[in-house]
């Protein structure tokens, strides 16, 4: 297993915070372009709706089996191919006109942000105690500036 070397705590720390709102981010850049994409693929918008609906399903379950698996793992290598293949996956959806795939790449986005949220989340588990971890997790939430490391 790969471990982190207390001069890169920080560099990592930087990282982690800035790719676990990538689920909400993953949604708030797909929404608006909504009406644009049913009018585009000639569908209806509860069609394109759905996207959503497999995004957030895929993500939440997908929560409930990733823990295991990096604990398992590792999270250096999972995460970091999740990263890859969620880059490819909104590339794919940019460029398809075929809604199936759509599909498919939203449910694949939804595991791969999920591999990536967790194995970051459980990080800082790992690297930090105390009230350095309550600092920290507390903000996962929080959209104000990072302290200083």
């Amino acid at each position: 297993m790969k471990r982190i070397s207390a001069s890169r705590t920080g560099w990592n720390t930087i990282v982690a915070l800035s790719l676990i709102p990538l689920s909400g981010f993953a949604m708030d850049v797909y929404i608006p372009s909504l009406p644009d994409m049913a009018a585009r693929l000639h569908t209806t918008p509860a069609a394109i709706q759905l996207t959503l609906t497999l995004f957030i399903i895929s993500y939440g379950i997908s929560q409930l089996i990733v823990g295991g698996l990096i604990d398992t793992y590792g999270r250096y290598w999972p995460s970091l191919i999740s990263i890859l293949v969620v880059s490819v996956a909104s590339f794919m959806i940019a460029w398809t006109n075929n809604l199936q795939l759509i599909y498919a790449l939203r449910v694949v986005q939804g595991i791969t942000v999920a591999i990536i949220a967790v194995s970051k989340r459980a990080m800082f588990v790992d690297l930090y105690s105390g009230e350095q971890l309550k600092k920290y997790t507390s903000l996962f939430l929080s959209s104000g500036p990072l302290p200083p490391l």
